[in-house]
């Protein structure tokens, strides 16, 4: 093998030659300096040192390196081959091009361990699983560390300004990831771990990334008070401080539905009227033979149309249902079997069958059952009361269902900024109206009896404490003063990037319940997603292909700033600790008197 086979020129590399030993080729690296670069005198031979490594483009190979000194003065730093410093690290095997391609096949690919393993197989290079994690883990460090030192030229492509979208996520309360991010490119510039979302955990992500990145032109965040209060510093800046519009419809829906929806919930289970249906459908399904068929309803045939009823009922037309408080779906059951009896004498007309008119009769005898609870009518009347006046504020922000988070992105229009400008003043114009109009409903309806939770109450209350912050988003504009970028007025942009991150998540874990995976995921692994941008990695690399040497250029001290890998949860210490006191325990007494044990059991 020659250096030119390894991917190295000759001016690169002083000589190189091959060196039978056990196979394994060998290649020499001299160092390229002529002269001490602190004192300009001539070099002398130091020692020759070699290793195991390992790169993508030359495979495995051990490195034998020759050192040199200051002949004049020994003192003087060591010199080694720049060429190799070029290839890998110090006192490391792996070099940069495949810390760099298994990275990238890990977070931009999506690929689970296995899987890179058997594409490197086939070049040749054996590692191990756990050698692809810890690949990855310097790969994210390595990401992280060149994030902090391009901090300079990314601030610059951030123009005039950005946008700083902030959120978090769990997985069923684990695994607190924050991220602040710039809502106009979609780039993530910081992201942390956290325990919750405390003030004092979201604060120093957010210095942080005003230290590095500048002061935004607007934040827009949910209502959560952690949030709210970490962005105080900001706010008394005069810096607007936005509330996603999602959130805040949300907000309002879960506290008009609250107390009726869990109520009417709570007796659509205790009825087992959709145990029942299931029941009933999986015997009609029986009837669906060529030939009249022997059950439950006795011998005959049942028309489709009559299981397209019953499914109807459990599932509705079959779309996907939105978040709730957005779709309300035990509400909607429930008015689909109150419409039940009457759409089946349209959808199984004509002479009905024996079978078909003892299905039927069965059908009735289920939905008769909430006729013996009188809370259910009350617990229905509040919802489609508040399912109303939702309905109606909804209108009037005009948040269509293309703008929800798990919205499919093929729904969602390209918005042109100026118009999104102009509809931005003419939706908070007509809330100002329907603000007035509340006011006038609860004067015209105060009485000793009437209820103080109204709805018209509670969206009121909401609009006096969160309306100033629903509006007033910024927009940039070109030289001619044409608007070419508004804030958005939803947090979706992130909340896209959640939900797809916990897809490439899934998909390279091969589960689909995350648990404690997603705790354990870093939180480099969010800068990753970074790399997705071409104008991201235009800035930060040039391209690609450019990613492994600019890994190498970097010194120990950008690498010393990069935040320590954390993958443990919040309790790991005391879980910990937990162990430990047991061993302590056993320790101590590994074989308990059985009389001590029993009175310290009937203490």
């Amino acid at each position: 093998m020659h250096t030119e086979q390894a991917g190295w020129s000759a001016q690169e590399v002083a000589r190189a030659t091959i060196e039978a030993d056990g196979g394994t080729p060998c290649i020499e690296f001299v160092a390229e300096a002529q002269c001490c670069p602190v004192c300009d005198g001539a070099l002398t031979v130091y020692k020759s040192r070699s290793r195991q490594v390992i790169t993508l483009e030359a495979g495995a190979f051990r490195a034998i390196e020759t050192l040199k000194q200051c002949r004049c003065d020994p003192t003087h730093p060591l010199m080694g081959s720049e060429a190799l410093s070029r290839l890998l690290s110090q006192r490391q095997r792996y070099g940069y091009d495949l810390i760099v391609h298994v990275g990238c096949a890990r977070y931009l690919q999506n690929q689970q361990r296995e899987e890179i393993r058997a594409e490197l197989q086939r070049r040749g290079i054996v590692l191990s699983a756990g050698s692809i994690s810890h690949l990855c883990d310097r790969f994210l460090t390595h990401l992280e560390a060149l994030h902090l030192a391009r901090v300079v030229p990314l601030r610059a492509a951030l123009g005039d300004g950005y946008p700083l979208h902030i959120d978090a996520t769990c997985e069923h309360g684990k695994g607190g990831l924050f991220v602040c991010m710039d809502g106009w490119r979609g780039w993530v510039l910081v992201a942390g771990r956290i325990a919750s979302e405390h003030e004092d955990h979201l604060r120093p992500l957010l210095e942080k990334s005003t230290s590095l990145f500048g002061e935004p032109i607007a934040v827009v965040r949910d209502m959560g008070a952690g949030g709210a209060k970490a962005v105080g510093p900001l706010r008394e800046k005069a810096i607007p401080d936005l509330i996603c519009h999602f959130h805040f419809l949300a907000a309002v829906g879960k506290k008009l539905f609250e107390q009726p929806y869990r109520l009417l919930r709570k007796l659509l289970k205790s009825s087992h009227v959709r145990t029942d249906l299931r029941d009933l459908l999986r015997d009609l399904r029986r009837y669906t033979a060529t030939g009249p068929y022997q059950g439950r309803f006795g011998k005959g045939v049942i028309r489709e149309e009559l299981l397209a009823l019953v499914l109807w009922i459990l599932e509705g037309d079959g779309t996907k249902d939105l978040l709730y408080p957005f779709a309300l779906v035990h509400l909607a059951f429930f008015q689909r079997c109150r419409e039940a009896l009457q759409r089946a004498c349209c959808w199984v007309q004509g002479p009905q069958s024996p079978p078909e008119r003892r299905a039927i009769e069965q059908l009735s005898a289920l939905i008769r059952r909430f006729d013996a609870d009188a809370r259910i009518l009350p617990a229905v009347t509040a919802l489609e009361s508040g399912w109303q006046a939702f309905c109606e504020l909804r209108d009037v922000l005009q948040l269509s269902s293309a703008e929800l988070p798990r919205a499919d992105v093929r729904q969602q229009q390209r918005k042109f900024a100026s118009l999104e400008a102009r509809r931005m003043c003419e939706i908070e114009a007509a809330l100002q109206a329907y603000r007035a109009e509340l006011g006038e409903r609860i004067a015209a309806s105060q009485n000793p009896g009437a209820p103080s939770a109204s709805p018209s109450v509670i969206i009121l209350r909401y609009l006096d404490r969160y309306g100033e912050r629903l509006f007033g988003h910024p927009v940039r504009r070109d030289e001619d003063g044409t608007i070419v970028a508004i804030v958005e007025r939803t947090n979706n942009v992130i909340e896209h990037f959640f939900g797809d991150e916990k897809q490439h998540l899934r998909r390279r874990l091969g589960r689909a319940n995350l648990g404690r995976d997603l705790e354990d995921q870093p939180a480099q692994a969010a800068l990753a997603a970074n790399l997705r941008h071409p104008d991201y990695v235009r800035v930060l690399c040039g391209s690609l292909d450019n990613l492994p040497g600019a890994f190498a250029d970097l010194d120990a001290q950008a690498l010393a700033q990069a935040s320590p890998l954390v993958r443990s949860n919040r309790d790991s210490k005391l879980q910990k600790c937990i162990r430990t006191l047991i061993k302590g325990e056993k320790t101590l007494d590994p074989e308990p008197d059985d009389r001590t044990s029993n009175r310290c059991l009937t203490r």
